[in-house]
């Protein structure tokens, strides 16, 4: 494996050009100050609720695999009540097989905070497996972590509330996709937030930077808008050039609800032809991408090249902007830009038209990067 650059000059040298294979291995995470130590906090089920987690797993996996970031583990939701699947266990081992990676899985607690101080004291040891998880990687690593929250909010929450000065000095910012900026409706919630609404509200107390991905522009209105990450991805383009069978096999037995308890062995031939060109023919709701290049110190360009942030310049696609912002224990919001410091951050959308295929692009760059 060659190892003749590293992320600095990768990242300088290499900005115009898109992550591609030929980046894989540029350099070892440990020795590497720079690359960010992740946790990635994820609804993600099997039979799914959404492909959109999929996806995101299969992006966090890659650039970690191309050393950007030092993928620590992956904390999975326990299903909600109306949750037809279980934690998909297997997804996360079929990414550390195509990977050859080694990367942990936890199903964190069954049990809400009511308001946003709970700290859950009476927990059974089984639902505080998370929570515990979440303070003992923070306490054990040699760097600040980033935590990325693509679902339910509540170990992040609990752990945050029962160790404040360990995220005060080792959480580097919990990276929060939930919520709306503009509310069609005042009683209506994002999805992420409806899951546990006192939990959503302890991110704005955090003792850490927190960095706010609103899903919604306006909320559940499906299109994408200035401040909301939502945009509509077509499963053609995010495949396009995608040859990799372990990889195409991992999507095909999420898509495809399967049963069968070969997880392994459904990456090991291609998806059937005819099922597949239906699949590609569809389209997909996605939100959380850009916060993972966020904590990875980089951006997308309005033509979908995956970048340094510090180099980006106006050709950038997003930027976070300093906020102010106030929740309620029922998850209603306040908030407003602020010009200076606060240590929140909301994601701004700078070329909306441009978004939704620009995302798509730099997905699509990220997959191609896999494993063959």
């Amino acid at each position: 494996m060659p190892h003749s650059f590293s992320r600095r000059t990768f990242l300088g040298a290499g900005a115009a050009l898109p992550l591609t294979g030929s980046f894989l291995h540029a350099v070892e995470t440990k020795k590497d100050p720079q690359i960010p130590p992740v946790l990635h906090c994820t609804d993600l089920f099997h039979p799914h609720g959404d492909p959109d987690d999929h996806f995101d797993l299969a992006c966090v996996f890659s650039l970690g695999f191309q050393r950007l970031i030092d993928l620590r583990g992956i904390g999975l939701d326990y299903p909600p009540p109306n949750r037809v699947g279980d934690p998909d266990v297997m997804a996360v081992a079929q990414l550390n097989r195509i990977c050859g990676t080694t990367v942990p899985n936890v199903v964190g607690s069954s049990k809400f905070v009511n308001k946003r101080t709970d700290t859950l004291p009476d927990l059974s040891p089984r639902d505080s497996t998370g929570i515990h998880w979440i303070i003992e990687t923070l306490k054990n690593s040699d760097r600040p972590v980033a935590i990325t929250v693509v679902g339910s909010a509540t170990d992040v929450a609990v752990a945050a509330r029962r160790e404040p000065e360990l995220f005060r000095t080792k959480c580097a910012g919990v990276y929060l996709n939930s919520g709306g900026t503009h509310q069609a409706k005042p009683e209506m919630l994002e999805h992420n937030v409806k899951i546990n609404p006192a939990a959503y509200a302890a991110m704005f107390d955090l003792p850490c930077p927190l960095y706010w991905f609103p899903c919604w522009h306006m909320t559940e209105e499906r299109k994408s808008g200035e401040w909301g990450t939502f945009y509509w991805m077509s499963h053609k383009k995010v495949f396009e050039g995608v040859k990799s069978v372990p990889l195409l096999g991992y999507f095909w037995y999420m898509f495809s609800r399967s049963q069968s308890p070969l997880w392994l062995r459904t990456t090991l031939t291609p998806p059937p032809e005819a099922d597949w060109a239906k699949i590609l023919e569809g389209q997909r709701g996605m939100w959380s991408v850009a916060s993972f290049f966020v904590l990875a110190g980089l951006t997308v360009t309005k033509t979908g090249k995956i970048v340094s942030a510090a180099e980006a310049g106006d050709d950038a696609l997003f930027r976070m902007e300093h906020v102010k912002a106030e929740c309620e224990d029922n998850g209603r919001l306040k908030w407003e830009l602020s010009k200076e410091p606060t240590g929140r951050f909301v994601f701004h959308v700078l070329d909306v038209e441009r978004y939704p295929t620009a995302m798509t692009e730099a997905v699509r760059s990220l997959l191609l990067a896999l494993p063959k």
